[in-house]
């Protein structure tokens, strides 16, 4: 059954959704300390900043970059040399995606690593970020990470703010910059308490290819000014 998220709402890209008031329109995870100086590493947060809303209304890939931390606690994970990956080759963006099953169609932003190693996301709820550092939607391989908040200052009630709620079976529709459009298939969704999740298998830039979507889900802390989880949706590429 489709849920609805109340007053308080607010993805993939992933610690705590706190407010924004940045320049560029995107904003970032908080809550894990600062990382070391880019190098090409396996990534290292997934983004989860937003604002716990009320109902007044009120491109190709880069290796010299330190992917986000995917860990919500302060520990490191493994990292992999930028020898080691794989070699990154021209691809066309995602611009849009769609989720027919939540009523939801949200233009894509390609956003990469902030200064303190946290994925950005566009501060806008309506809009979701594109891991721009691994691969795209249709690529032969790896993870295409998207991500939104679940509700912000600009849009409180975010298109993605239900996704938990996607079963298997629902379908996603992402459409790239050339004007190919990918459909992929929900295998899984799940509730990850932000206290312990490490996230870093989620921007494989090998293995099978798969779209994996973020947003914030759970309780609303005030203390801390972040959801306790992240709703987190697993799909592949429907075979025709």
């Amino acid at each position: 059954m489709r849920r609805l998220i109340g007053t308080v709402v607010a993805l993939l890209v992933i610690t705590g959704c706190t407010s924004t008031d940045e320049a560029d329109g995107v904003g970032s995870a908080a809550g894990v300390p600062p990382v070391a100086e880019p190098t090409a590493d396996a990534p290292r947060e997934v983004p989860s900043r937003g604002d716990a809303p009320d109902e007044s209304g009120a491109a190709a890939q880069e290796d010299d970059v330190t992917p986000p931390r995917t860990s919500t606690i302060a520990r490191d994970i493994p990292i992999t040399s930028a020898a080691e990956l794989p070699v990154p080759r021209e691809q066309s963006a995602p611009v849009r995606v769609e989720v027919p099953a939540l009523d939801a169609d949200l233009p894509i932003d390609p956003v990469g690593v902030e200064a303190d190693g946290e994925m950005e996301i566009p501060e806008d709820a309506a809009r979701a970020g594109w891991y721009r550092f691994g691969p795209t939607a249709g690529a032969d391989s790896g993870t295409v990470v998207l991500a939104a908040h679940a509700g912000s200052n600009i849009t409180p009630l975010g298109p993605l703010r239900n996704l938990i709620d996607l079963e298997p079976g629902d379908l996603i529709e992402v459409t790239r910059e050339d004007g190919a459009s990918l459909t992929y298939v929900v295998e899984s969704s799940e509730m990850i308490p932000k206290a312990t999740i490490d996230l870093s298998e989620h921007f494989r830039r090998e293995g099978d290819h798969r779209l994996v979507l973020f947003t914030c889900d759970g309780e609303w802390q005030d203390d801390v000014l972040s959801y306790t989880d992240n709703a987190v949706v697993t799909a592949t590429l429907a075979t025709s």
